[in-house]
């Protein structure tokens, strides 16, 4: 797939260097897997979910820091207004005073460099909370990409597919254009020689000008429709402004068993990234409010100091110390309180979230999963009408011929069978449309290669 890849890059890179000499529209064939991978490598939100994702990993492994204590290294300097001197000039011992020289206990001028550590023993939670938050957080992250994977892939098959479809659509008005454009010179000829009226030969102008329109708009359809699939599939340095996209891969309706019903919807509780993200919240929610409670607990510190080097310090003052500090908050105006509410409330508007969300996805599974059956139904439904409306159309253009049919029952015969064509066509592109769908309400998007590789296409 890489060499694929590789040789698909240099081909639009060559093109883009012709077109910047010749300014000839240039076509390029791409299959599904091919247009896959390009989203993946190429597309920028991709790109930022994982970078996203990355940063969530840092603060988890940020958050773990908390658990080990804190060293660092300090220089001071200080100037006082004076030497700090003895102040008692003279004692008395025994009954006699005795003088006391002027001693200088520490000089005017400090300097200190040294070493300090501070330990966070007990912080009654606060840490492992922060440790759930950061968790949850990276966790919400991988389920934000699978949540845009998903996205962009059923985004993928609606642009890909879709412009296959507008191009078998095209096809369609095309031979329907050319073969009214044919009934159209027949007529004529026939109203020449006399063999039909007047009337007959404007039913099929009026015919041919509305086959003409109707191809025209399915061309306009097939280039708002590409532009989509260039930009889902397109890299930044590469201009594909003069460069048509030609689906390989046609539509196609998948050989590969889907699970049950019951099966989907189970699976989709399990592995929907959307519905996932109801776990984060909740983790969210429990760990802000464990981070609540642990406001009414003490913080006890260890720390540590060292006197590595100093300029002027009294040998009096200790080189090195350990301690233990606490620290406990006993009135904030009940600002603990209201927060630790605030959080059990959050905690309750998560589980009620989660049974909506729960809801929501199983209907859209089943909405999807029956839908997904119309359109095969639909599909196969066209076989027999196909082969119907190609009789009709042979039977009404013979009568017409050899002048026992009418202008009217021609083109009436050539709508039919080209509105059955495009009613296949459609009910195929649907029913792609919706099995992406299904995999992406499942978590499974991917599979949709694997689909499409045991599938039958469509020809026209």
């Amino acid at each position: 797939m890489k060499k694929i890849l590789l040789s698909l890059i240099i081909t639009l890179l060559t093109i883009n260097t012709a077109l910047a000499s010749n300014k000839v529209a240039e076509s390029y064939d791409i299959d599904f897997p091919t247009a896959y991978e390009l989203m993946f490598n190429n597309n920028n939100s991709i790109k930022a979910m994982i970078e996203d994702v990355k940063a969530k990993k840092y603060k988890k492994n940020s958050a773990m820091g908390e658990f080990l204590p804190k060293i660092g290294m300090n220089a001071t300097f200080v100037h006082f207004d004076n030497d700090i001197k003895t102040e008692v000039s003279s004692i008395n011992l025994n009954g006699s005073n005795v003088a006391i020289p002027n001693l200088t206990i520490q000089d005017k001028n400090l300097g200190v460099f040294g070493f300090n550590a501070v330990w966070n023993i007990f912080t009654g939670g606060k840490i492992l909370a922060l440790n759930s938050k950061a968790r949850a957080e990276l966790l919400g992250a991988d389920l934000k990409y699978q949540a845009l994977s998903s996205d962009l892939t059923t985004k993928l098959i609606q642009n890909y597919y879709g412009l296959k479809f507008a191009l078998d659509v095209v096809e369609v008005r095309k031979n329907v254009l050319d073969t009214t454009e044919e009934h159209l010179d027949d007529a004529k000829k026939m109203e020449k020689e006399g063999l039909i009226p007047k009337s007959e030969r404007l039913h099929a102008e009026v015919a041919y000008r509305q086959a003409k329109k109707d191809y025209e708009t399915s061309l306009k359809d097939v280039s708002i429709i590409e532009e989509g699939l260039k930009n889902l599939i397109k890299a930044d340095d590469i201009d594909l402004a003069n460069v048509s996209i030609t689906p390989h891969s046609g539509l196609f309706i998948t050989n590969k068993e889907l699970p049950t019903l019951e099966e989907l919807k189970q699976e989709a509780i399990k592995n929907n990234p959307n519905f996932k993200q109801t776990e984060v919240q909740k983790r969210l929610a429990q760990a802000n409010y464990r981070a609540n409670v642990a406001n009414y607990s003490p913080t006890v510190s260890l720390f540590a100091y060292d006197v590595a080097a100093q300029s002027n310090l009294a040998t009096q003052l200790p080189r090195f110390g350990v301690g233990a500090v606490v620290n406990l908050l006993l009135f904030d105006g009940f600002s603990r309180y209201n927060d630790l509410k605030a959080a059990d409330a959050t905690r309750q508007e998560v589980k009620y979230a989660t049974i909506a969300a729960k809801n929501d996805v199983e209907s859209l599974v089943v909405k999807n999963y029956n839908e997904l059956q119309k359109f095969k139904e639909q599909y196969e439904s066209t076989d027999k009408s196909i082969e119907s409306a190609k009789e009709s159309l042979r039977c009404a253009m013979l009568a017409f011929k050899e002048g026992y049919g009418t202008s009217l029952s021609v083109i009436d015969a050539k709508t039919t069978l080209a509105g059955i064509k495009i009613q296949r066509l459609s009910a195929l592109y649907n029913y792609d449309l919706k099995l992406a769908e299904i995999l992406s309400n499942i978590g499974h998007s991917d599979e949709i290669l694997e689909y499409i590789k045991n599938s039958t296409e469509e020809k026209l």
